[in-house]
């Protein structure tokens, strides 16, 4: 089944960013300055919901088949349009399924979350619920809800969402217009749920491709299970400098994090690869596989697919 999803951001961004003077010309870069700050706000998670949470792994063939309501198994933050609501979609039951593939295999390139517009979830934990990283706020940003209407905009400047005020609860997620509840970052209760310690792997889902993913936790020496459990590093980080734009066609100011492009991924930085993965031996797969790691800092869920993902994560038009 291939779920479609609308992508909108939820909460009004009060947000103008120019560098023109009062007779509209273009002052000095060095006078530009980005007024969308960094806000990393989480609304409370004390929403208890009266759905019940159904979700259905099982395998046949060469295949991982999923059915989901999309109902998470948590409390989750106010949703719907009531007062003090993070946004004014209600979670709502979904009818669900998917289909990844139970071998995997690496492509020859990544495929990119991303092109022009979010274009595939990450992946589905096995409480149900889509790793959802990527927002539709490509530049300008006008103060309104939602991403830009026409088609010009930029989406080489697209505003990360862990990083701006876009509605989400303690579990960095929100809900679509559809009524899905879905995961832009680390999914905190559903961790807590886990009660989960830094003793051993924790296998978390799915990838689109059918690679496993597991959170922040891997061997020292990925082939050797015998080796110290570390918590695993990204090898991307934050830009210095100043973005170089001219406000008008893309930002300028320095780099801060709200913007995907504001990162870099350096090579060998870190434990993982651009796709925040690697090879290796975990509980699961003791033979070897590749796998994605949700990790704490940027890019939290991973950005990019290492195999060919299932057309069921495919989205629609943001």
């Amino acid at each position: 089944m291939n779920i479609k999803i609308s992508f909108l951001s939820i909460i009004s961004f009060s947000v103008f960013l120019g560098c023109s003077d009062n007779n509209g010309n273009a002052n000095n870069l060095e006078d530009c300055e980005d007024s969308i700050a960094v806000d990393t706000t989480r609304g409370v998670c004390n929403v208890s919901l009266s759905y019940g949470n159904q979700v259905s792994f099982s395998e046949s063939g060469d295949f991982i088949n999923i059915t989901s309501d999309n109902i998470p198994d948590h409390d989750v933050g106010l949703f719907g349009n009531i007062s003090g609501a993070l946004n004014p979609n209600a979670i709502a039951v979904q009818n669900s399924s998917y289909q990844i593939d139970l071998t995997p295999e690496k492509s020859s390139t990544p495929t990119p979350l991303q092109n022009n517009g979010p274009q595939y979830a990450f992946g589905i934990l096995f409480n149900g619920i889509e790793l959802d990283p990527v927002a539709a706020e490509p530049w300008p940003h006008q103060g309104e809800p939602g991403p830009p209407q026409g088609g010009n905009v930029n989406w080489d400047w697209n505003l990360e969402a862990s990083m701006v005020l876009i509605g989400l609860d303690c579990n960095n997620a929100h809900v679509q217009p559809t009524g899905k509840y879905h995961y832009h970052g680390v999914p905190t209760l559903y961790l807590e749920s886990l009660k989960h310690d830094s003793e051993s792997m924790l296998h978390l889902g799915y990838a689109a491709d059918g690679f496993p993913i597991y959170y922040k936790y891997g061997y020292s020496t990925p082939d050797d299970p015998q080796s110290e459990l570390i918590e695993l590093e990204s090898s991307y980080r934050l830009k210095s400098g100043e973005r170089g734009g001219d406000g008008d066609n893309s930002p300028c100011g320095k780099y801060s994090g709200i913007y995907t492009a504001d990162y870099e991924f350096v090579d060998g930085l870190g434990h993982l690869d651009a796709c925040n993965g690697r090879d290796g031996i975990t509980p699961e797969f003791p033979k070897g596989t590749y796998y994605y790691v949700i990790t704490e800092t940027y890019p939290g869920i991973p950005r990019c697919f290492v195999g060919l993902p299932s057309a069921d994560f495919k989205l629609g038009a943001p």
